[in-house]
């Protein structure tokens, strides 16, 4: 079983509050300044942020494992902050791609995108928040890249 993890000091409890909470917290300044307080619009504005928070695109995957024996590939992953979930892919459904994508108002950032079919399971970005090393992404690129070659064969 081959392993590739996050550095464990780059998602505790407290960072992953603070990154997460900046945007809400930046939304309810401005709704407060331009509305005044207003139950609808901010109990509006904590609903689709929590909305967005579901999304696929926001799950902080921390740890990635092959199993050679029984072909699956287990991703490890927080959603909603606080929540830890995980995710199984056979081999023979695992789809990546390495890309170039923008978040925000940023410079483009390279991500590595991990499909289940057609399915975004997750992302993880070289830069950034909740960044990976690079020698991680290359070796994981690698061991991707030989997992959807012998599917081919």
């Amino acid at each position: 079983m081959e392993k590739f993890e996050l550095n464990p000091t780059e998602y505790p409890l407290g960072k992953r509050i603070k990154k997460e909470l900046s945007l809400l917290a930046l939304l309810i300044i401005i709704l407060l300044f331009f509305v005044g307080i207003n139950v609808v619009y901010l109990t509006t504005v904590l609903f689709m942020y929590t909305l967005l928070l579901l999304l696929k695109r926001n799950r902080i995957i921390y740890k990635i494992e092959f199993n050679d024996s029984t072909k699956e590939l287990k991703l490890f992953y927080y959603y909603l902050i606080f929540f830890r979930g995980s995710e199984n892919i056979n081999y023979h459904k695992t789809v990546y791609k390495m890309s170039l994508k923008r978040y925000g108002f940023g410079s483009a950032i390279e991500t590595l995108e991990l499909f289940k079919g057609k399915i975004l399971v997750g992302e993880i970005r070289k830069e950034g928040k909740w960044k990976w090393t690079e020698d991680n992404i290359n070796n994981l690129d690698k061991k991707l890249t030989i997992i959807t070659n012998s599917k081919i064969t």
